[in-house]
């Protein structure tokens, strides 16, 4: 397991503004370098974080545990 800060900061981003595009905007970077970021993290961690739908993103539960743990880990440093 080998993921990046930036990778956990796109994940959070993703997880509270519910959508990749919402993310992007928030983080003023491409939405394709969101996708690129989670899809290397869910690949990383073999799981997948969010259920993909036409108007956004569902965080799973995986997802969920995840972000208790991202967040932690962002606040620590």
């Amino acid at each position: 397991m080998s993921f990046t800060l930036k990778q956990l900061h796109y994940f959070v981003a993703v997880a509270e503004k519910g959508s990749v595009i919402g993310a992007a905007r928030t983080l003023s970077i491409s939405q394709s370098s969101v996708t690129e970021a989670l899809k290397a993290l869910e690949a990383d961690l073999g799981v997948t974080l969010f259920e993909r739908h036409a108007r956004g993103l569902t965080i799973t539960y995986s997802g969920h545990q995840f972000l208790r743990h991202a967040t932690q880990n962002l606040s620590d440093v």
